[in-house]
């Protein structure tokens, strides 16, 4: 609900992230977990919210007709959340959580309601302070589509895959990031019969430098349905431990090898996949001796599936439409 006169600052912030990231990774780490920084954007987003913010947000929420507002983003929540509980925002605010760890963003202040990845993240947040009564472990909403894949086999035809090979997928997000040719070298060097797909995001030198054709084929951004497709036929998923694209491949019961996790997020979504059993952290050598340990990659692929939630974006919805056409009683007026 950004204004055309907050838009630079906007720009400016999701630019001053990505260049922390790239040239202080570290930096980015200890202002995601300090609690000083977390004292100092409190204030900043009081100031925000008491110099016209709240007025804009106002006026963007009566222009819009909405009644609920629902967030995936824990700063743009928490500026959400404070501004509902200074009565300056009259709809309930949803806040949807997109990664497996608990920032606590998420409790400062609450949501209305806070829809979770697990039943471990409703305790983390319920030890913040967060009312029970407001936490539902829903799952990291994903395209319905993964709910109902094709077989392997299915999925390997329509690819235009060898039905016994090796098959791995190697993803690097929207920007294809994560040194995806190295890793798909290493792994064609090291695996002679694995065949690649590779999901290059917006990154066409890298789709054209890949297109060489032989076991590889890269791609540029797909729809829902090709992705779901790609993890269906594949053994083995190797990419960066991103939240939705880790939570396609759990739906999907497809093992992983996460690389470079970046501070922050992705570190606590490779703590909590690798626990979980669906994921080891590494690179192609990694990839290459689970490929060749088909009883290890059916046991990854079993715990994938089990902490898997297809359905989760149904599971949101249904959370969602009960807290707007319910209307129970917002925590503001208890």
């Amino acid at each position: 609900m950004a204004s055309d006169h907050d838009a630079p600052a906007s720009l400016a912030i999701a630019r001053g992230y990505h260049a922390l990231l790239r040239t202080a990774p570290g930096a980015y780490g200890a202002l995601y977990r300090g609690a000083w920084a977390r004292s100092v954007l409190k204030a900043v987003r009081g100031a925000y919210l008491s110099l016209g913010g709240a007025r804009r947000l106002r006026e963007g929420v009566r222009r819009s007709g909405a009644q609920v507002v629902v967030c995936p983003q824990a700063a743009v929540a928490a500026v959400l959340s404070e501004a509902r509980r200074r009565g300056d925002l009259e709809i309930p605010v949803v806040s949807v959580l997109t990664d497996f760890g608990v920032h606590p963003f998420w409790a400062d202040p609450p949501a209305d309601l806070i829809l979770a990845p697990s039943l471990a993240a409703v305790e983390a947040l319920a030890s913040l302070g967060v009312p029970r009564d407001r936490l539902r472990a829903t799952g990291i909403p994903v395209d319905p589509v993964f709910s109902r894949l094709p077989s392997r086999a299915d999925a390997r035809r329509a690819l235009a895959l060898p039905p016994s090979a090796p098959v791995v997928l190697l993803t690097g997000g929207g920007k294809g990031l994560g040194g995806l040719d190295r890793e798909a070298a290493a792994l064609l060097a090291s695996s002679p019969r694995a065949h690649l797909l590779v999901l290059c995001g917006a990154n066409d030198r890298l789709r054209v430098s890949l297109s060489a054709g032989g076991r590889i084929r890269a791609f540029g951004p797909q729809p829902p349905e090709l992705v779901a497709a790609m993890m269906a036929a594949a053994d083995l998923h190797i990419g960066k431990p991103g939240g939705l694209s880790t939570a396609e491949s759990l739906a999907a019961g497809l093992p992983m090898v996460l690389t470079r996790p970046l501070p922050g997020q992705e570190e606590a979504n490779l703590r909590h996949l690798v626990a979980a059993g669906a994921a080891v952290a590494g690179g192609a050598r990694e990839a290459a001796l689970l490929l060749d340990d088909r009883a290890r990659l059916i046991l990854m692929g079993a715990a994938a599936s089990a902490a898997g939630r297809p359905k989760a974006a149904v599971a949101a919805a249904a959370e969602i439409a009960s807290l707007v056409f319910d209307r129970p009683r917002s925590y503001l007026l208890q």
